[in-house]
């Protein structure tokens, strides 16, 4: 019964932090989210040729939100530091390159899909997606581990994700619900505009509100949900407070 209720429970916490730290969240977030928008942007009007350009890049800039937020969260003493802030350093190059990382393995697996067969139906679709879920979520406290420098026990990592797999699966697809209502709800003033037949201004209000307000606070939730998660299930060790970001 503790894990049937302990990954909810983690959720509603994780969303009560951000919306109590609110502006902690948006004044990091928001540069970052407008970094990623320019790179976007480059690649598609300057940088086409680079491949792989956007990928990298944007892996680098969640990194260095992404630690900072997991330090937010779980350390105290890290919100109390006046200079504890946005970084980037060797924690945030290992959170970039576990991403990457993950990245790698879905394409690889996506290619194996393809060529043993699989195709663009919903029911393949759904059964690939399902399978990505059994090789990832059981290694997802890789992240907060990097941020809060814990050891990568990663058998550890992966029984506890077993454990609670059903109930932690089912806290996912309820904030998977979440977002959706999120988004239903900034449709209504974008709504509004277009009876009064003002697209642009529909779409102008559409971009900020999910690029600079939506989508900061999901990724917030999303971060302290692990680190919450990870520091309720497999605790916080003594860390080395000498380590270099």
């Amino acid at each position: 019964m503790t894990h049937t209720v302990k990954p909810t429970t983690c959720l509603l916490e994780a969303f009560r932090f951000v919306i109590g730290h609110r502006w902690s969240c948006l004044f990091r977030a928001v540069p970052v989210v407008m970094m990623t928008g320019l790179i976007a942007w480059l690649e598609t009007n300057i940088l086409a040729a680079a491949e792989y350009f956007r990928l990298v890049v944007n892996e680098i800039f969640y990194a260095i939100f992404a630690v900072y937020w997991h330090r937010f969260t779980v350390f105290k003493f890290e919100r109390r530091n006046p200079s504890f802030g946005l970084h980037f350093g060797l924690r945030e190059i290992k959170f970039a390159g576990s991403m990457l990382v993950y990245v790698v393995i879905t394409y690889l697996l996506a290619r194996l899909y393809v060529v043993s067969g699989g195709d663009a139906s919903s029911a393949s679709i759904v059964l690939f997606v399902a399978l990505l879920c059994l090789c990832f979520m059981p290694l997802m406290f890789v992240f907060p581990a990097i941020a809060l420098d814990q050891p990568l026990a990663l058998k550890e990592f992966a029984r506890t994700i077993i454990d609670m797999f059903l109930p932690l699966l089912g806290t996912l697809l309820l904030g998977l619900v979440a977002v959706i209502g999120l988004y239903v709800l900034i449709y209504m003033p974008m709504l509004l505009l277009i009876l009064m037949n003002k697209p642009d201004l529909a779409g102008i209000v559409f971009f900020v509100l999910s690029s600079f307000l939506i989508m900061p606070f999901i990724m917030a939730v999303f971060i302290s949900f692990l680190s919450i998660l990870f520091r309720e299930t497999i605790g916080i060790r003594p860390i080395n407070y000498g380590a270099p970001y």
